[in-house]
């Protein structure tokens, strides 16, 4: 039974990934409308995920057909577990990554955490802003949103932040050491 869920697992994630990616809409990093903006994570960084889970998953199930052929002598379900839990781990990670959105309107701007539900921040009741965390690939990192005294959101820099701090347009409260 166990070798049967494994190899499930190893093809099925992969390729509901791809249909997920080819059913949903056209995924682009930056969407202008005429009313507001939206801003997701890259493209090619979840495409990227979904390419690997798919070359993991055909990795894994080569190498358990040889292991059970006898050429390795690793058992073949171990090996499918190791490769399905790469898999798993990568394909909870694209579904997380392909939530996150920030969209930003005249007044007031929408985010979509990576878990959560949406928050809706009006741009003049925001107090303070702070960079937070590492620089991501983009060369910013986080930034942390403040209103009423507590912290409202956090704005990952793995969307084009230098876009969406011109249509917040509150540049007095960012940290000016920053």
């Amino acid at each position: 039974m166990w070798p049967g869920v494994l190899v499930t697992v190893a093809v099925a994630l992969p390729l509901a990934s791809i249909a997920l990616m080819q059913l949903g809409s056209v995924r682009m990093t930056e969407r202008h409308h005429s009313r507001h903006d939206t801003y997701v994570v890259p493209v090619a960084f979840t495409r990227s995920l979904v390419l690997t889970m798919l070359f993991m998953g055909a990795m894994g199930l080569f190498l358990g057909w040889l292991c059970s052929s006898s050429v390795f002598v690793a058992d073949p379900p171990e090996v499918l577990a190791f490769f399905d839990a790469f898999i798993v781990t990568t394909f909870t990670l694209w579904l997380v990554l392909t939530r996150y959105k920030v969209s930003t309107f005249e007044g007031h701007m929408i985010v979509t955490p990576f878990v959560g539900h949406d928050v809706v921040v009006r741009y003049d009741q925001i107090e303070r802003m702070e960079w937070a965390g590492f620089r991501k690939g983009s060369g910013y990192r986080d930034l942390d949103v403040w209103v009423g005294g507590s912290h409202a959101v956090r704005l990952s820099a793995l969307v084009d932040l230098e876009q969406i701090l011109m249509s917040i347009d509150r540049f007095d409260v960012l940290p000016s050491s920053s």
